[in-house]
């Protein structure tokens, strides 16, 4: 009886560690489609995977579908700004319908000298389930490693 109820609670745990696993993969797959929407859309790509009517971002603090719209269809209108990355890792929360990614990215961009630069760092992004499964971002945030170097 003790074997059976060992192997019961095995069972269980490695099935909440399925599903939990599987949430992971969900938003890591979400992270990286949202890196290729942006690659190929520019803002309209960006701006499809965010939930629009109450996400936030910082930096600065930015509010709501229309000024979210007007911010970062001003960024990607700029033909020399590039910015892509990569997630390295994600998490779900027990709810299982909040998360987040983390990872690194590039930014290329022409400063005021019309020299092309390149800025590495790190990010974090909040994903929230959405009632038709999907998963849309509340709130992205990341900041360099240091300071913008000329690009190769």
């Amino acid at each position: 009886m003790r074997k059976m109820a060992a192997a019961l609670v095995v069972c269980l745990l490695l099935c909440v560690g399925a599903v939990a696993g599987s949430l992971e993969d969900e938003i890591m797959k979400a992270d990286r489609d949202f890196n290729k929407a942006t690659q190929e859309k520019r803002a309209e790509g960006w701006l499809s995977y965010f939930a629009l009517d109450d996400a936030a971002v910082p930096d600065p603090p930015t509010a709501g579908k229309q000024a979210i719209t007007d911010r970062y269809t001003k960024t990607f209108a700029d033909p020399d700004f590039k910015l892509t990355w990569d997630p390295i890792k994600a998490e779900v929360f027990p709810s299982g319908k909040v998360g987040y990614t983390t990872g690194k990215y590039v930014a290329r961009f022409k400063n005021k000298d019309g020299k092309m630069m390149e800025s590495k760092g790190r990010y974090i992004t909040v994903w929230r389930k959405q009632e038709d499964g999907s998963w849309k971002i509340v709130t992205d945030t990341g900041g360099p490693d240091g300071p913008a170097q000329l690009a190769n």
